[in-house]
């Protein structure tokens, strides 16, 4: 080897050399080798090299022409096109280009060089006085042996050096139109317009970052980091390229390798506060908090005026659980940028894990407020709304977030169970066939909608939905419930006592579910079962009214009349409001030929809330019976009978009050 250039040697211009050459350094422009140009594993040349062989083991960034030979070794990289007689690349090296293989060479390296005008260098005047402290000492720059190694070349650098090698003048327009494009999203032609540019030249940092962002944005994140690190190879001191790197590895899922650009950005500019926010963000992502705390403090610190470090401190004391702080934090990011809706509703939802929900409302207001068409600030105040039994201001939010998003599954679903508590089933069916719809997977929409139905006793369509329900969630207790309540009311007894019992395994406390059973051993006639569960429940739960009735109905069933009556009045002490214990109670009442008038008084009450149900209708006929009043009786008993006409029970009420006469009370 003639001459060795070392790592650390910085060199721009046109270099022409004779003889082998090793080179270590950083060059760029254009080389002119007479034999063989070996660039070293630490070399990095940007530009054009002409010569007779040439071996890569380092980074070229531009054309090779080789008379004779190219070689790239294994982990070199070229960017570029070749063109020569042999070509030997090793596994592991990376060449993007063309290649073209050529017959014989137009004009040899050699008379090239002859021919070729360049500029003279200066003489250089030397020192004789070698203890003159001002004399220059070569040895710092390069070592002595070396030194002499290339005095053995011919070595000029042109006195105007220059960054690209034609088309100066029409980069820079297409470089800024290139951005422009990208940031209309117009990415193909940006594509377009940077891959032009590298025709002019391969050593303009720009280019590789904008179609790194171009390669970014279309999620072709290799290609993109292959443009990103081009891009620093040629700019290693501009940080925002090691900052795309960063979140481009962060995009892939290499997040240790996403660490390592963001760290290397800070080693550059470690004033910039955005950098340490982004590392922040990434530290949270790996849960480690300590090193994301530290990161986003100092981004707080370089740049106050930024409000997202303390919004990204926000989360990371909230995951804490420190809502104190969390609070502190976001509310300084509200100060700082307090006309972004998302800032707010953060506020409120902190709020309200602090247990501060009239803070937390107002904070969601000044949300919709700042941006009516805000969707989740919309979605906040309702559900708010709706938790605090707030259901007429709840339900005209919901309508307000309907109309910003009326595909929203999640709304229709709460609007329809805002109208089912509202009674208004119509409404509350037609919102949850439309979240049903929407999402299919809606395990509460197909619950909701199918205990609707089932209230309706649409029987068959009741159990569709209510066993897709439990499809979608087996853990669901009161779909099991429900579907046992269907059950019954097709008359598959067994099937609706199964369906109760998986129920109560999810849930065996509910005494809901324990009623639910005991409805199935009723149908069974196992009535001591029946109130060995009710009993035990009653006395847990003294000012339950449905645990009463439920002990009344099973009396009833056993014909004790008395100790059901005692129940139901304690039920309807509990709940006078009940229609179903209304009844029952007047029934009581006319079975034992007590209290008629509070009997006629509650059955009259039923009939008018439900003029039209029958067991309400033959409750009264049993009262008039009773009464003395047989023809009253009998009229109202055949007015059951014609909307059950094949009710064999409120036949045999008719023949009664017709054929058996009975003494009308004291």
């Amino acid at each position: 080897m003639d001459s060795y250039f070392e790592k650390g040697i910085r060199l721009k211009g046109t270099l022409w050399v004779k003889g082998a050459v090793h080179f270590d350094g950083d060059f760029e422009g254009e080389i002119y080798s007479s034999s063989h140009f070996v660039v070293g594993k630490s070399g990095k040349i940007l530009g054009n090299i002409k010569t007779h062989d040439v071996t890569n083991m380092g980074f070229i960034q531009g054309n090779l022409f080789a008379e004779n030979k190219v070689a790239l070794m294994n982990d070199s990289r070229l960017a570029g096109d070749i063109s020569t007689y042999h070509l030997v690349i090793d596994e592991g090296s990376n060449f993007e280009g063309r290649c073209k293989m050529i017959d014989e060479a137009p004009k040899t390296v050699k008379e090239e060089m002859e021919t070729l005008e360049r500029p003279v260098p200066k003489t250089a005047k030397v020192s004789k006085a070698s203890n003159d402290p001002n004399a220059s000492d070569s040895k710092s720059f390069f070592p002595l042996k070396k030194v002499a190694g290339i005095a053995a070349v011919v070595l000029v650098i042109a006195g105007v050096t220059w960054l690209y090698p034609r088309g100066e003048n029409e980069l820079g327009p297409l470089v800024e139109k290139g951005y422009e494009l990208v940031a209309e999203k117009r990415y193909t032609d940006a594509e377009a317009i940077f891959k032009k540019a590298l025709t002019i030249s391969r050593v303009e940092s720009k280019v590789y970052a904008g179609l790194g962002d171009i390669y970014f944005e279309d999620k072709r994140y290799n290609d993109a980091l292959a443009q990103f690190q081009r891009a620093i190879d040629l700019n290693p001191a501009n940080e925002k390229y090691r900052v795309k790197q960063a979140k481009t590895y962060f995009s892939k899922g290499q997040l240790k390798e996403a660490v390592e650009s963001y760290k290397q950005a800070v080693e550059i500019d470690p004033e910039s506060g955005a950098t340490f926010y982004n590392l922040g963000l990434l530290f949270l992502e790996q849960k480690e908090l300590e090193k994301a705390r530290e990161a986003l403090n100092m981004s707080v610190e370089l740049d106050a005026d930024s409000f997202e470090p303390h919004e990204a401190l926000s989360l990371l004391y909230s995951q804490e659980k420190a809502y104190d702080k969390a609070v502190a934090e976001i509310a300084k990011a509200v100060k700082l940028k307090n006309d972004k809706p998302s800032l707010h509703l953060t506020l409120g939802k902190l709020l309200l894990q602090s247990g501060k929900e009239n803070e937390a409302v107002r904070a969601f207001k000044k949300a919709a407020d700042l941006f009516p068409q805000n969707f989740p600030a919309q979605i906040r105040i309702a559900d708010w709304y709706y938790t605090k039994g707030m259901l007429e201001e709840s339900l005209e939010t919901y309508k307000v977030a309907e109309t910003l998003d009326s595909g929203n599954p999640v709304v229709q679903a709460r609007l329809g169970k805002i109208y089912a508590d509202r009674h208004q089933n119509i409404k509350a069916q037609e919102a949850l066939e439309k979240a049903i719809k929407l999402n299919p997977k809606d395990a509460q929409s197909h619950y909701q909608l199918g205990k609707l139905v089932s209230s309706e006793e649409k029987w068959g369509r009741a159990q569709s939905l209510l066993s897709n329900a439990i499809a979608l969630n087996a853990r669901h207790a009161p779909s099991h419930h429900e579907l046992g309540i269907v059950l019954l009311g097709r008359e598959q007894v067994d099937l609706a006592i199964g369906e109760f019992k998986k129920a109560l395994d999810l849930e065996p406390k509910n005494s809901n579910f324990i009623m639910g059973l005991v409805l199935g051993l009723v149908e069974k006639r196992e009535l001591d079962n029946a109130l060995e569960l009710l009993l035990p429940v009653s006395r847990n739960e003294v000012n339950n009214p449905k645990i009463f009735f439920a002990i009344c109905n099973v009396y009833t069933k056993k014909g004790y009349f008395t100790v059901a009556t005692g129940h139901c009045e304690k039920s309807f002490e509990l709940n006078n409001s009940n229609y179903e214990t209304m009844n029952r109670l007047a029934w009581l009442y006319a079975k034992k030929s007590v209290k008629l008038n509070k009997a006629f008084s509650l059955s009259s009450q039923t009939l008018k809330a439900f003029p039209n149900k029958p067991e309400f209708i033959d409750t009264l006929s049993e009262i008039l019976y009773v009464q003395g009043k047989p023809k009253k009786a009998v009229e109202k008993i055949q007015e059951a009978i014609k909307m059950v006409p094949n009710d064999s029970y409120y036949k045999q009420q008719l023949w009664k009050f017709k054929n058996v006469k009975l003494n009308p009370p004291a």
